[in-house]
């Protein structure tokens, strides 16, 4: 306890010296705010209300989901946009724009999609549209380090589609269920250009009314969808950066979904009873990483040092709340294959932690910055890390940018030490994002370590149809991840979601980004 509130003065004391980069301001917020305004109560009448205003800490970077991975986008995308499948809450696959599929061998799956599907164009999808996808998300940098197992993707007929790997591949349906693979309209990419990111096609419920950078992003209904339309006609994203003002928006009604909860006000909404709160364990991973491209963070006992020194517990009490599990040297969650939790420890140990920076030649520590997007919790989390760090002669000076200036910043490799996360799915996906050299910067591998090894193990689970010989090679790479600690793994968070009690059906995702279809108002 003393600890904690040692930290908690530390926190006090340094938040003064946060630094911060400007970033897109959304000048027109004003503007999209009266027109949500005027959508909440269109349709207020005998049939009740019609539209809803969720609350998300960041705004999304881009509405192409081809572009770059980020939560922020993902969870307005996937909105606008179906992919051939899709994962639901327990993180089952499901048929989504393919109604089936067959195994045709260990490398080859055909997709028979949907007939009568439209996009939003009013243009019918077919299995052209599909490759185009498919091939155009292949050939992003910032996405396709998932796909980059596909040879090929050939069109049978309008509604039949084949997808070949150059290996066998046990998690197809499981990747092309990711928002990368989301499919987007031919005609509408070749007709907009570049501006497709700001006048986004897909076959989602839910289409683009209108879009100011930072600020709301507001949805209207498909009324075409082939589901069948919502009944929810008009969507808006809000930005709410801190969690209170989160909450301070579902009491005065303001908004009707808020996401990410903070655990301090989780009470709160229990005993208001105008609003219920959701909860979900997560897939979602929340880390400090290390830039080995930094001369300092380039020796692996400096990266170990900093391990020694953090304290995980003290860091997913005040950060969290303590409604967070410890994330035990691994990326993987224990609800994903392969978890492997027993490899590698950093018990907090600052004896340990000095004589490691000794052994690098800092026996006095050094000076250093860390990076964070400039959310609430991110900054209180940079505190605490700051804090943790000093007490090994480790000076931070913390950084804080927007979300997509930050997302940016990193993938380019400028940073030194940084704090951020990593949502996914499927072991695969997750290990493959963090430690392959194919998602080097945008791909997600914003550490820029790499080794040959765990190359080698993770494009040999990947194609591997043994259960137990992908289990091994999975242990493996965390364990050679973990001793080595480009990244430390920090905390798993529970996911609360608040929403006014007239809110129905809304299901919380394990991958933070959640499907606001099926969700209705009243009843």
């Amino acid at each position: 306890m003393r600890k904690c509130l040692s930290i908690l003065l530390a926190m006090t004391l340094a938040a003064g010296i946060l630094s911060g980069c400007s970033g897109q301001s959304g000048e027109n917020s004003s503007t999209d705010a009266s027109v949500t305004s005027e959508a909440k109560t269109e349709g207020a009448g005998e049939e009740g209300r019609t539209s809803i205003v969720v609350a998300v800490p960041e705004p999304p970077v881009y509405l192409d989901p081809h572009i770059q991975t980020s939560t922020a986008t993902y969870r307005v995308t996937t909105q606008i946009f179906d992919r051939l499948t899709f994962m639901d809450e327990k993180l089952q696959i499901q048929p989504m724009l393919a109604e089936s599929w067959d195994i045709i061998d260990d490398r080859t799956t055909q997709f028979h999609l949907r007939s009568g599907v439209k996009f939003h164009n009013g243009e019918p999808l077919t299995a052209e549209d599909v490759k185009f996808s498919l091939e155009r998300c292949m050939a992003s940098d910032g996405v396709n380090y998932n796909y980059k197992i596909i040879e090929s993707v050939d069109v049978v007929d309008d509604l039949t589609v084949v997808v070949k790997t150059k290996t066998p591949f046990n998690a197809m349906t499981t990747r092309l269920s990711l928002d990368a693979a989301s499919i987007v309209s031919k005609k509408a990419v070749e007709e907009y250009g570049d501006d497709f990111n700001t006048h986004p096609v897909g076959t989602g419920p839910f289409k683009l009314s209108s879009w100011s950078i930072g600020g709301d992003c507001v949805l209207v209904a498909n009324e075409d969808y082939w589901a069948g339309a919502s009944p929810i006609k008009t969507l808006t994203f809000r930005t709410i950066p801190e969690a209170i003002n989160r909450t301070i928006g579902l009491e005065t009604g303001e908004v009707d979904i808020a996401y990410d909860i903070d655990a301090v006000d989780k009470e709160t909404i229990e005993g208001n009873e105008g609003l219920k709160l959701l909860s979900s364990p997560s897939c979602r991973v929340v880390y400090l990483g290390s830039c080995v491209n930094n001369e300092i963070l380039s020796d692996v006992n400096v990266r170990k040092a900093i391990a020694y020194a953090v304290n995980k517990q003290d860091f997913v009490d005040i950060v969290f709340g303590g409604d967070a599990d410890i994330a035990h040297n691994t990326m993987l969650c224990d609800m994903l294959f392969g978890y492997a939790p027993d490899t590698v420890s950093y018990d907090t140990d600052l004896d340990k932690a000095k004589e490691l920076l000794a052994q690098a030649g800092y026996p006095d520590g050094f000076d250093i910055t860390l990076t964070v997007m400039d959310t609430q919790e991110y900054q209180t989390a940079a505190v605490v890390i700051q804090a943790q760090l000093k007490e090994i002669g480790i000076n931070v000076t913390v950084e804080s940018m927007d979300n997509a200036s930050f997302l940016q910043y990193v993938a380019e490799g400028n940073q030194a030490l940084f704090l951020y996360e990593k949502v996914a799915s499927d072991t695969d996906s997750m290990l493959r994002t963090q430690y392959h050299t194919d998602s080097l910067g945008l791909g997600g591998n914003r550490h820029f370590w790499t080794d040959p090894r765990v190359d080698e193990m993770l494009d040999q689970a990947s194609s591997s149809l043994d259960d137990e010989e992908r289990k091994e090679l999975y242990t493996e790479i965390q364990t050679i991840a973990a001793d080595q600690v480009p990244l430390y793994p920090l905390a798993i968070p529970y996911l609360y979601i608040g929403t006014q009690a007239d809110i129905q059906g809304l299901k919380v995702h394990p991958t933070n980004s959640h499907i606001i279809y099926g969700t209705t108002i009243g009843g």
